[in-house]
């Protein structure tokens, strides 16, 4: 089933974006600056890790292997274009867990969103 991965990617993209828009920790964060950061430190994070591919595939430790879960396109030699979906929504998954774990270990109240029924 050709693409399924890709799918998989952007259902779990969405999975955290809707925690992220629930709890405000990275992208949905009140602050404007924390907003920023968000979108700069996940394209950085994306880039150093596509970086870190391009060193690897140049070096014959990475390739591309055969599967029909993907689609089969190549941005690059050895480099589908699901690897750029997985980077990027490896680094904004790292800014919300971490956004997370800091609300739960800072000290004091726990604040939560309002609930509209």
């Amino acid at each position: 089933m050709t693409g399924w991965y890709l799918g998989a990617l952007a259902f779990s993209f969405g999975g955290v974006v809707t925690i992220d828009a629930r709890w405000k920790v990275a992208l949905f964060a009140r602050e404007r600056r924390a907003r920023a950061l968000t979108v700069a430190v996940t394209l950085v994070g994306a880039v150093g890790f596509l970086v870190w591919d391009a060193v690897a595939i140049s070096r014959g430790f990475f390739g591309r292997g055969e599967s029909p879960a993907m689609l089969g396109i190549e941005v690059a030699p050895h480099l589908p274009v699901e690897e750029l979906v997985f980077v990027t929504f490896l680094s904004y998954l790292t800014l919300v867990v971490f956004g997370g774990a800091l609300r739960l270990l800072r000290p004091g109240p726990r604040t939560t969103p309002e609930v509209r029924s």
